[in-house]
């Protein structure tokens, strides 16, 4: 039976905060990935549309028709853009079936990074967890996506900034009723890959 123990010490407004707690489950599931480096590069146009259509200047890039990008900002991101058009170091992305986040920025020169999605292969019912963490050592994304295909769940992380959920507390488990197929995940920093830790486990009955 795996037992997960996590400990939180730090200080809030002041006051010290120190605490463990531990939670057992018939199974666990465990991942440790290594998400590769973002691309660089610049807003190079924008279209309105519909469907709206940014063009991203990107050098060095490996992206192809169809694939799935995050684009990164400083001041936000959107996931889930597919790529229509590939001219050299130009890249022509749209809004996929799981878009969703920050409007991309359309002025032309602003600074972007943009993301292939890397698929995790991992299979859950949400009704049986007892506890998920994940962990990522840059800005990072992770979307669950259930059986039928649909985004169950999205994630922001920031650079080593753990996020959890434990069964027994306050929170509502976030992926109740959901079974969950596979996650996609990207990250922002365009110099080094960084690895992404999530993990989990779980209950054989509710």
């Amino acid at each position: 039976m795996p037992t997960s123990r996590l400990t939180i010490t730090g200080d809030i407004g002041g006051v010290t905060v120190n605490s463990t707690v531990t939670r057992s489950a018939d199974g666990q599931i465990s991942h440790d990935v290594s998400l590769p480096a973002a691309t660089a590069g610049t807003v190079s146009s924008y279209t309105a549309g519909p469907p709206e259509q940014w063009t991203l200047n990107l050098p060095g890039h490996a992206l192809a028709l169809n694939d799935i990008v995050d684009v990164y900002w400083d001041a936000g991101r959107r996931y889930g853009m597919k790529v229509v058009g590939v001219v050299g170091d130009d890249v022509t992305v749209e809004d996929g079936s799981a878009a969703a986040g920050d409007s991309i920025p359309t002025t032309s020169g602003y600074a972007v990074t943009a993301s292939r999605q890397t698929t995790i292969d991992t299979d859950f019912d949400g009704d049986l967890l007892v506890a998920i963490g994940a962990l990522a050592a840059a800005r990072a994304h992770l979307g669950f996506f259930d059986t039928t295909g649909v985004l169950a769940l999205s994630l922001d992380l920031g650079a080593t900034e753990l996020w959890h959920w434990l069964s027994g507390g306050t929170a509502s488990n976030p992926l109740a009723g959901k079974v969950i197929d596979y996650v996609v995940a990207t990250q922002a920093d365009s110099n080094v890959a960084a690895n992404l830790k999530l993990g989990l486990i779980y209950d054989s009955t509710v």
